[in-house]
């Protein structure tokens, strides 16, 4: 059997550590395929083995022209346009979020209100029509929550694939995060920036088992970013009003309720979280140099920077966490982006080609289901 490069195997053992099980010394790590003798003419049968990447590409507002990538682990190459050969047409307008839950993927496109549902091959299931712009999304207990801009939480049961309720929340909300059975969501009041009402600065607080709305918590101005640690704990990234408001971090404690800003982590513009660390980065228009920094919530303390090789990104866009490695994205809104892989030694191993604007990385793993 051909020896794998190094990212392959990384990933696979992450995945599997998802499933309680993990990479021994005397164990495999390539899934085999288990051959068809007999497939039907003109209906190819899929692996019962499978995993990749995938990069979604929002494009530009009003270009139609968000895409979804995929990296052909085994083949050590990118698809691009890969939705589009999958399906035979493309996204649509402005791809936002994209998760993987079970055996299906979620994508959120606002221009065209649209969730897009697929399996992990990327074939279309179903592509839902939505009465509010969807944004960002989270998962838990069989149910995908998805923001819509026009401030309401969505609930959508992945069994029936369908939204059966929504919650009011505050003025735009953003990104959504879970904890203690309870859905924490930013409201930015982005669309009100040029109004005297101004930004929101409040986090929603809905019981997941009611579904209602029971508390606002007030935080530093335009929050939008948020993630969930395992010690009740959920962080938030504020932007301010990119003037004399700065970005900010914060710690909301999630039975208490009691917020905190991180004196140790002051500024970020976007953040991933996996395994116990934030992973960060601040890059506001009009600075000279980004800063990258990796936050443990375990023990409180902010470290050093993720990227320990010197390895520059001047422009970066959008950062996920994935299966032990950090994604980083770079666009400069006009050309096809890059994206940057980085393993836990900080070191990068990998450089990726994007499409426009990437904004996701997530691990789809298929494994006899």
């Amino acid at each position: 059997m051909k020896k794998k490069n190094f990212i392959y195997i990384s990933a696979l053992c992450a995945l599997m550590s998802f499933s309680f099980t993990s990479c021994g010394d005397d164990e495999d790590p390539i899934p085999e395929v288990p051959e068809n003798p007999d497939p039907t003419p003109d209906q190819p049968t899929e692996d019962d083995s499978f995993m990749a990447l995938y990069f979604l590409n929002s494009g530009n507002m009003g270009n139609n022209n968000s895409s979804l990538y995929m990296y052909d682990i085994e083949k050590d190459e990118v698809v691009p346009d890969y939705f589009l050969a999958q399906n035979g047409r493309g996204l649509g307008d402005t791809a936002q979020d994209m998760i993987v839950y079970g055996d299906k993927m979620y994508i959120t496109v606002s221009g065209e209100n649209t969730i897009e549902v697929t399996d992990l091959h990327a074939k279309s299931i179903k592509q839902i029509k939505t009465d509010g712009q969807p944004r960002y999304m989270t998962m838990a207990g069989g149910k995908v929550y998805i923001s819509y801009f026009d401030g309401y939480v969505a609930r959508l049961d992945t069994a029936s694939l369908e939204v059966d309720t929504k919650v009011k929340v505050g003025r735009n909300p953003e990104q959504l995060a879970v904890s203690s059975n309870r859905l924490f969501v930013t409201n930015s009041g982005g669309m009100d920036y040029a109004t005297e009402v101004g930004y929101d600065k409040t986090v929603s607080v809905v019981d997941l088992s009611t579904f209602t709305e029971i508390k606002k918590v007030d935080v530093a101005l335009n929050p939008t970013r948020i993630q969930a640690d395992e010690q009740g704990n959920v962080y938030v990234v504020s932007m301010g009003n990119y003037a004399d408001i700065p970005n900010t971090v914060q710690k909301i404690n999630t039975e208490t309720y009691e917020v905190t800003s991180l004196t140790n982590c002051p500024n970020a513009t976007e953040m991933a979280y996996e395994d116990g660390k934030l992973f960060l980065f601040y890059a506001q228009w009009g600075m000279s140099s980004p800063a990258f920094l990796t936050f443990d919530t375990k023990s409180q303390s902010a470290g050093t920077s993720f990227i320990t090789d010197g390895t520059s990104i001047q422009s970066p866009y959008s950062i996920s966490a994935v299966g032990g490695n950090v994604y980083v994205a770079e666009s400069d809104y006009k050309n096809n982006g890059d994206i940057y892989c980085f393993g836990g030694d900080g070191k990068l191993f990998k450089k990726f080609e994007a499409g426009l604007n990437p904004m996701k990385v997530v691990l789809a793993q298929k494994d006899n289901i």
